[in-house]
């Protein structure tokens, strides 16, 4: 894991590099949408210790508001393309399967203040998986999540910390055998920005 872990931190130190600055808001100014982009990794396990499968993701995140956020609550699209390493437990010594595909959903943005938010996401998107799990087929499949998370600010350059804690189920709606589907609980971190 030592390997994923120096691609995590390069990945972040370019993001870092290539976020470009914004003009400074005001605490009264709001945008017309809250909308974000930015970079996210983190570990994922199976719930079940007979289920081998752990997830290192690199993904990115983008979100945009569906209207005005004056409120202290408002709604959001999001979408995640994500490319992530997996260890199972038919994957070869010293090598690393892969997952791929992207999530789409809504979020329920909370605005404690202007530096804090909080959220709760719900989304699902197609995925492909390589490695060998005896309760799921590789192939094709289904990615359903459901997160909480938050945004801190990190500067006047509206760059904020997002942390996020997901359940996620993959499976392939019984397209192909087997098809047990695999649960998994998952920390992620990275970096974005207000837009």
């Amino acid at each position: 894991m030592k390997r994923c872990q120096i691609i995590a931190l390069a990945i972040l130190l370019i993001f870092c590099f290539e976020v470009k600055a914004q003009k400074d808001n005001n605490d009264t100014e709001y945008p017309k949408r809250f909308k974000t982009i930015g970079g996210l990794v983190g570990l994922g396990n199976s719930f079940s210790p007979s289920t081998d499968y752990r997830v290192f993701y690199l993904m990115a995140d983008y979100s945009k508001s569906f209207s005005n956020p004056r409120k202290k609550d408002f709604l959001a699209w999001y979408v995640e393309p994500q490319f992530n390493l997996v260890k199972a437990g038919s994957t070869k010594s010293g090598s690393f399967d892969y997952e791929y595909g992207v999530n789409l959903g809504i979020r329920n943005y909370i605005k404690i203040n202007e530096g804090f938010y909080l959220y709760q996401m719900l989304g699902s998107g197609p995925h492909y998986i390589s490695a060998e799990v005896v309760r799921q087929a590789s192939g094709f499949i289904f990615s359903d999540n459901l997160a909480v998370g938050t945004f801190l600010r990190l500067s006047k350059k509206n760059l904020f910390l997002n942390i996020q804690y997901v359940q996620r189920h993959i499976s392939n709606a019984n397209l192909k055998a087997p098809n047990g589907g695999i649960n998994f609980y998952n920390v992620v971190i990275g970096l974005s920005q207000l837009k």
